[in-house]
């Protein structure tokens, strides 16, 4: 029989969840491809980031996917990533409910990059799933990793060549 989902077990859930999200874009913005693949994506994801450059979105490892963005990130100067109002979509616990084995994120996301002296900023929406790892809980580690993320951009200001042969 399973055990309910106590309160304990959904707070950390929650805290757990929203330390791998504030990992990501800290780990962006410096740059720490070792720390995405460690600590943020799960062995497979999917990645949505049709809004901002186009294309398909992207299947594949956590690993691989960590290793594209580097150079990406490197053709910028300097990043600052930020998501807020995160609403973490978890089951309330009790005698009733299940611990979940995934869940999804929605949060604010916004970007600054800057490029050659030029400033691109953006934001919108961006869509999360996670999935519970349960080799690393047996760690005692974070277990939460993201498994999805689309990005649905709402706006964006500044020089559009900051971007040029980003992502191509």
């Amino acid at each position: 029989m399973t055990s309910p989902y106590d309160i304990q077990t959904y707070l950390l859930d929650r805290a757990n969840i929203h330390d791998t999200l504030t990992r990501l874009p800290i780990y962006y913005d410096t740059k720490s491809t070792e720390g995405l693949i460690k600590d943020v994506f799960a062995p497979r994801v999917e990645v949505d980031y049709t809004s901002i450059l186009g294309g398909q979105p992207n299947h594949t490892t956590g690993e691989e996917w960590a290793r594209t963005l580097q150079p990406m990130l490197d053709a910028f100067d300097s990043t600052q990533h930020v998501y807020t109002g995160l609403l973490i979509e978890l089951p309330q616990p009790g005698q009733n409910s299940v611990r979940p084995e995934s869940c999804t994120v929605v949060a604010y996301g916004s970007a600054h990059m800057v490029r050659n002296s030029s400033l691109k900023h953006n934001g919108g929406l961006v869509y999360f799933e996670f999935v519970r790892l349960k080799d690393l809980e047996e760690k005692g580690l974070n277990p939460w990793r993201i498994s999805k993320q689309k990005v649905e951009m709402a706006w964006e200001e500044g020089n559009k060549e900051v971007m040029t042969g980003i992502g191509s």
